[in-house]
């Protein structure tokens, strides 16, 4: 196969993440493309760049980086009017959005075999899109990994090849259950430190000096979604949405979490959806 800088890139999905990887691969003057489920009039600056159409985009495009929010929108790409598993050329799919493990292993043998499927999801929210600073986790085979890696060095900055496929994922999920315990953790401090006397950013410094810090705290005034209040639609319910993809991923496993445990899980759920409001220091 061709060196994958000199094929053409297909970034379906242009929100939040995938439309600042797009713009990054432009910049670099990559053959580059994007598709999304919004009409092109949301995306005027791209001009040429933005294929309106799902099937014209699947032709135009030789690898396609998959950043759509969540199963339901993955299913419609792939399987929907016009969806990538119909094509018959020979199509490089690489899933980095954040999904339950367990619906991956299933969705691995729906793939055609002309397709040729890697999963690497990604962190490190738009502000690391932006300046190509992501962490990729990648599951694939070894000569997988090594065609996409170029790829991956232009898009981020930390690339760990996990395992097989699956493995990707599976630390993925691990990792945003423990991102989104810290994002409760710290806006409901934040929201309780008046109460003792203490403004925000007085506690932030404390927190990013201290054992308190998290990634959330210490780049929470670059974070575009940290001060958020929870919706579905939103960052927040994105968030929860991953929640629920680790807790879907552990079912059918050997996971026998106890009481607490079991509590703790579906207090972070109800925390997110219940999210204290970003305190506005007088």
């Amino acid at each position: 196969m061709n060196h994958i800088l000199k094929l053409n890139i297909g970034i379906a999905g242009c929100g939040n993440m995938g439309l600042p990887m797009l713009e990054v691969l432009l910049n670099k003057n990559i053959k580059a493309e994007g598709y999304d489920i919004r009409p092109q009039k949301y995306f005027l600056n791209l001009k040429e760049n933005f294929i309106p159409s799902k099937k014209v985009f699947f032709d135009n495009n030789d690898v396609i980086l998959s950043v759509v929010r969540d199963i339901k929108q993955t299913l419609d790409l792939c399987e929907g009017v016009d969806g990538l598993f119909n094509i018959k050329n020979h199509k490089i799919l690489i899933i980095c959005s954040t999904l339950s493990p367990a619906f991956l292993k299933d969705f691995l043998k729906k793939v055609p075999e002309n397709i040729s499927i890697i999963e690497a999801p990604m962190s490190g929210a738009p502000m690391r899109a932006k300046d190509a600073s992501l962490t990729f986790m990648v599951g694939s085979k070894n000569n997988q990994f090594k065609t996409i890696l170029p790829l991956l060095k232009i898009l981020g900055k930390t690339i760990h090849h996990i395992g097989d496929f699956g493995s990707g994922m599976s630390v993925k999920v691990l990792n945003n259950f423990v991102a989104a315990s810290s994002v409760v953790a710290v806006r409901h401090v934040l929201s309780e430190a008046k109460n003792l006397g203490i403004r925000t950013e007085q506690l932030l410094d404390i927190l990013n000096c201290s054992s308190g810090k998290t990634w959330f705290s210490e780049n929470i005034n670059s974070i575009d979604w940290s001060k958020e209040s929870y919706s579905k639609e939103n960052t927040i319910g994105i968030l929860e949405k991953d929640v629920n993809s680790y807790l879907d991923g552990l079912k059918n496993t050997k996971s026998d979490v106890n009481e607490a445990m079991d509590n703790f899980q579906k207090a972070l759920l109800d925390g997110l959806a219940n999210l204290p409001k970003y305190p506005r220091d007088n």
